[in-house]
């Protein structure tokens, strides 16, 4: 069965259980096919903060994105949300992301985050730069809030630039797949990261010039 396939299964099942409008509407909105071309599709470029780096446990502290249409970043559509954590101390966050206890505390409930990413991704791909992180977090919450996982087609830049490298085994490439230095191997300019929405632009540009570097056109297939 093929990845579009296995997850339009996932998703009509999780449809059948869930009695949540918000998240049925999610699983109505059909994305867009494997074949569909780069270009053609969109594509919602999401960044969040944490207290922490396992998913399992951590709080969302904010969370960002902007849309990739007609291949290019439509920065009209940049969002980004203060979140105010439900169990988590903030520990060194605030040290690592400038979110102070009583910046946070001002910030919208996780439900109402996630209400909205929900609205925002409906018939549309999620990328993200680490699925390992923000994909699990976003699982996580979905399955407290509405019963099961995020059922979305997922682009992830460092699972995609690790297979890049894996094809060429047979070149000496040690070099780090962190978003900063990744965005510098394709020759992108630097930005100040542990920023929500900054890493959500970083991320879609980069994800635009992996794109840019193939030989041949690329669908969506090519990148889950």
């Amino acid at each position: 069965m093929t990845t579009g396939r296995w997850l339009a299964l996932k998703r009509w099942k999780a449809g059948r259980r869930s009695g949540n409008e918000r998240y049925k509407a999610l699983l109505d909105g059909s994305p867009p096919s494997p074949s569909t071309d780069f270009d053609d599709a969109e594509l919602v470029c999401l960044d969040i903060e944490t207290t922490g780096l396992d998913p399992a446990t951590v709080d969302m502290l904010s969370i960002g994105w902007v849309l990739i249409r007609n291949g290019k970043v439509d920065l009209s559509t940049a969002e980004s949300h203060v979140v105010k954590p439900g169990r988590e101390e903030l520990g060194d966050s605030p040290a690592i992301h400038g979110l102070t206890d009583s910046v946070v505390e001002q910030g919208t409930s996780p439900e109402a985050a996630m209400q909205r990413v929900l609205e925002v991704l409906t018939g549309r791909v999620l990328v993200v730069h680490h699925a390992g992180l923000d994909k699990k977090l976003l699982d996580r919450l979905c399955r407290e809030q509405f019963g099961d996982r995020l059922h979305v087609p997922v682009i992830d830049t460092l699972a995609l630039e690790n297979r890049r490298k894996s094809r060429h085994h047979h070149l000496e490439d040690t070099r780090s797949l962190r978003l900063p230095d990744l965005r510098n191997h394709y020759n992108l300019p630097w930005y100040r990261g542990h920023d929500c929405l900054g890493d959500a632009i970083s991320t879609a540009e980069l994800l635009i010039a992996m794109v840019a570097s193939r030989d041949s056109a690329t669908t969506l297939s090519d990148l889950y």
